[in-house]
């Protein structure tokens, strides 16, 4: 006598390209992992306004995949191709908001990710990169799950084993990113302002007239150097609207200079120079003054999961500094800390962390590492996409 079994057998999962907010909307809120609940409706919400706006146009070449087995959502991903990123200088299709349940799914998802880039006649896929970047970062976590949420900051699960399946499918960890909790005192390199540089803060409508330098600054000192460097006017847009959502919920608590910068010229110059209710204090511009040239900056972040909570805004993220060759190994970079530093913790900000440091980055380990500790650990995986047999 044959014996069959009763029990229902397990479905392989599915995996569809989806495009319909919606479904998107519901997939998200079923498997995304977001430390803080409270964020999590938000949070969907940005993300599926940002694909809304890239489906728009067809000449966009961006796909959203989602994995289901037994009608429940198993996993997803994004991929897509943006002119304006870039890896070591070269345009590269990315992967983002990669969830898995188990192995099958995620390698279902990755197949069509991999046929997308051999269809664009790409050869390499390179991730997560989770677009909008001010949400999502980039990198996969693996330490520093206590720390604070950031926006800009890649949120993960410590549970995930995500990065474990894609080396497994022939991914390899290509760079290391780590984030300090930093910039808790002043550098002694920059306690003295250089004679012929002065820093600036500006007000909101002044930094976007500066676009042209900032993006002229940013192709010299980022994209010819490092991998995923933030870049591009999308990024710089991003950076407007999170200061003009929060500039008008930051208030200084003293118009008088703090007394341990009272007697440094060229803090004292910053300060008198600027209108501090006008301001944008996330971010500080050095300049040549004698050519009146940009030749540096520091572009942070504030951290809008604190804005989107009901919270005071103190966290800040250490985004972005770039500083021209030329002026390189003159304190411009301490400088601009050690102004920003005082001068945004009369706005009440008290948490700084520099961001997405890249191990490679040799000049960025040597300067920052020394006055910080490491918070949190982010891998971004690589793999070259071979053509179809």
């Amino acid at each position: 006598m044959e014996l069959v079994s009763t029990k229902p057998e397990k479905l392989s999962p599915e995996v569809i390209e989806v495009r319909n907010s919606t479904q998107i909307k519901s997939a998200l809120l079923e498997l995304l992992p977001v430390p803080d609940e409270r964020l999590n409706p938000k949070i969907v919400s940005e993300i599926v306004s940002y694909l809304e706006t890239k489906f728009l146009n067809p000449e966009n070449k961006i796909k959203f995949f989602v994995a289901r087995q037994n009608e429940k959502t198993t996993g997803f991903v994004s991929c897509q191709i943006n002119d304006e990123y870039k890896s070591y200088g070269m345009p590269c299709p990315t992967f983002g908001w990669l969830r898995s349940k188990d192995f099958l799914s995620c390698k279902k998802l990755m197949n069509e990710c991999e046929n997308f880039v051999r269809e664009t006649k790409m050869k390499k896929l390179r991730g997560p990169i989770n677009y909008p970047k001010y949400i999502g970062g980039i990198g996969i976590q693996t330490k520093g799950f206590e720390a604070p949420m950031m926006s800009g900051i890649a949120f993960g699960d410590p549970e995930s084993k995500v990065l474990e399946y894609l080396e497994e499918l022939g991914y390899k960890k290509e760079s290391k990113y780590s984030c300090l909790d930093t910039f808790l005192k002043r550098w002694a390199k920059g306690k003295d302002l250089d004679d012929e540089i002065v820093v600036r803060f500006l007000p909101l409508d002044e930094i976007k007239d500066l676009i042209d330098q900032i993006m002229g600054l940013a192709s010299q000192s980022l994209h010819a150097v490092l991998a995923d460097a933030p870049g591009g006017r999308t990024r710089f847009n991003e950076f407007m609207s999170a200061y003009a959502q929060t500039i008008e919920f930051l208030k200084v608590s003293s118009e008088e200079i703090p007394q341990e910068y009272a007697d440094i010229s060229g803090f004292q110059e910053t300060w008198e120079s600027c209108d501090l209710k006008k301001i944008v204090p996330m971010a500080a511009f050095a300049f040549d003054r004698n050519t009146d040239e940009l030749i540096g900056t520091i572009m942070c972040q504030p951290n809008l999961y604190q804005l989107w909570n009901g919270e005071p805004l103190t966290h800040m993220n250490v985004d972005t500094a770039m500083v021209k060759k030329e002026y390189a190994g003159r304190g411009v970079f301490s400088a601009l800390h050690n102004v920003g530093k005082f001068l945004s913790s009369t706005f009440g900000f008290n948490y700084y962390e520099g961001t997405t440091i890249w191990a490679n980055n040799d000049r960025a380990i040597k300067t920052i590492f020394p006055h910080g500790v490491p918070v949190r650990t982010h891998y971004v995986v690589q793999k070259r996409v071979l053509r179809n047999k």
